[in-house]
């Protein structure tokens, strides 16, 4: 029986959960006290409510969703002789203080030269980060790479193509690293366009 250490999560549900930082935990196979309370709410939301169900767009059909679970929250539960929306305020809830965007969010690879390729162009991010999937945000003209919800690199984006965007900083772990004073060739390059600005928060964009 595979172990969750054994298992591989998706990459971008991976991401996601470092964003908001909860880390998931696999229910075990064919244990009916774990993968069968999950299996079975999917079960009862696609018998009651995916069945026949008409909606005009996503927004309608989240309505139709949330009004759903006020019906059923608001009865009974037959196993704790309560209301489940009774009990919601123990959970302590808090609001979620910034969005994942999932549309806008592809996952790269970082090489050995510490570059993520995006349309065409490359940007850099730290060292630290080689072998590793990052993921990429493009909002209002600017770049970011995320890391398990952590902010690792920043670049104004590139229209051109075939451009290296590179922050020299990216590099000095390397050459601290390996001892020896040899700057990286890459950042030699005459054709190098270096398009790196000061880090700023991207929570408000």
């Amino acid at each position: 029986m595979m172990k969750q250490s054994e298992s591989e999560l998706n990459k971008q549900f991976e991401d996601f959960a470092g964003f908001y930082g909860y880390k998931p935990i696999l229910c075990r196979p064919y244990r009916v006290q774990t993968k069968g309370k999950v299996e079975r709410t999917v079960r009862y939301v696609r018998e009651n409510f995916m069945a026949g169900i008409k909606y005009h767009s996503l927004a309608d059909l989240n309505s139709q969703a949330y009004a759903l679970c006020n019906k059923i929250n608001a009865k009974v539960h037959g196993t704790i002789n309560e209301r489940p929306i009774d009990r919601l305020a123990d959970e302590k809830l808090l609001p979620l203080k910034r969005e994942y965007i999932i549309d806008k969010i592809n996952l790269r690879r970082v090489e050995k030269d510490c570059l993520i390729s995006y349309a065409g162009n490359k940007y850099s991010v730290w060292a630290e980060y080689v072998g590793r999937d990052v993921a990429v945000i493009v909002l209002d003209h600017i770049l970011a790479a995320y890391f398990g919800g952590k902010q690792i690199a920043l670049h104004k984006l590139s229209y051109s193509r075939n451009t290296l965007n590179v922050n020299k900083e990216h590099y000095k772990p390397m050459i601290v690293k390996s001892g020896f004073d040899i700057e990286n060739t890459l950042l030699n390059n005459p054709d190098l366009v270096d398009l790196s600005i000061p880090e700023h928060s991207l929570k408000k964009i």
